[in-house]
């Protein structure tokens, strides 16, 4: 009988130590899938769109116009294009942030207010449903400017572009990549997505999860879109805008401050950047005020003369 108790307590003992072994494992499994599949997920929700609308139509006289897309040759990007006078035929190219046409009109009235054309047009991502977060975007801009080149109130040696966030990412990969955009306001973009994915996921700041964090995120980038995140570095790309005027904006209270720095480095003597004192993440207008326009508008006027 004694022997039995013992052999009885010993395979209890041998069933409790299976299933915590089980249970730890599983907690290890899930504690290193987690972390990248937050990553996969959020990467996944940002290049995600689900339809923009049909944005806000300008307060000003305007035509509603549409232009080809290159990349697939049947569709069309639609557009407002917003006439301005005295300009000589001067556009500002306002480069969209996942948005639809005619998206952060504060920004552009400055333009318009001050005689400049304004082309604004619905983001790429808002129209595929899929956001590769300014480098499929960049041909947009391509886009746009094969359409001014087909109007004779444009003058097609005058375009500069404008973009926030992502799409001053894109502005600064377009600009890069097509001559005819001749100045470039570039404020709150990344200057190396994967390089700054990589910085905020750090071992220091987040230990393995980081790395599983990076990880998940860089995989469902090349899921959603075909290609790597290394696609996304207007640092890379951004020596070859010169001599074009190239005007970096971002707050001091911002995380992609840092790169903005280091692209201002690597631009030249052709860039500025304005760092907006306690500003954050897009609202630069806000804390300056009225300097806002001004400097902007500025800014075109010299790289535009």
């Amino acid at each position: 009988m004694h022997d039995a108790a013992d052999y009885t307590q010993r395979t209890l003992a041998q069933r409790v130590l299976f299933v915590l072994r089980g249970f730890i494992v599983a907690l290890i499994g899930i504690g290193l899938t987690m972390p990248t599949l937050i990553g996969a997920l959020f990467i996944g929700a940002l290049t995600t769109s689900v339809g923009c609308g049909d944005g806000s139509s300008p307060s000003v006289p305007y035509e509603e116009v549409r232009f080809l897309s290159s990349e697939s040759g049947t569709d069309y990007t639609p557009a407002y294009f917003v006439p301005g006078r005295g300009r000589d035929g001067a556009v500002v190219l306002i480069v969209p942030t996942n948005q639809a046409r005619g998206a952060r009109a504060f920004e552009w009235m400055a333009y318009h207010d001050a005689g400049y054309h304004v082309l604004t047009f619905t983001g790429r991502g808002c129209l595929s449903g899929v956001n590769t977060l300014g480098y499929m975007e960049a041909f947009q801009v391509g886009d746009a400017l094969a359409y001014l080149a087909t109007r004779p109130d444009v003058d097609i040696n005058r375009i500069g572009a404008h973009g926030f966030s992502q799409g001053g990412a894109a502005a600064l990969l377009a600009a890069a990549r097509y001559p005819a955009v001749r100045a470039v306001v570039a404020q709150g973009g990344y200057h190396d997505f994967g390089d700054e994915l990589t910085h905020n996921t750090t071992s220091e700041r987040l230990g393995i999860l980081g790395g599983l964090f990076n990880l998940g995120g860089r995989f469902a980038y090349r899921l959603r879109t075909g290609r790597d995140v290394g696609v996304l570095s207007p640092i890379s790309v951004i020596g070859q805008i010169a001599p074009r005027h190239i005007l970096l904006i971002y707050g001091t209270n911002e995380p992609g401050l840092r790169g903005a720095r280091l692209q201002l480095a690597a631009a030249g003597e052709n860039a500025e950047l304005w760092e907006v004192e306690g500003a954050g993440h897009g609202d630069y207008a806000a804390v300056a005020g009225d300097d806002y326009a001004r400097r902007i508008v500025a800014f075109m006027d010299r790289a535009l003369e």
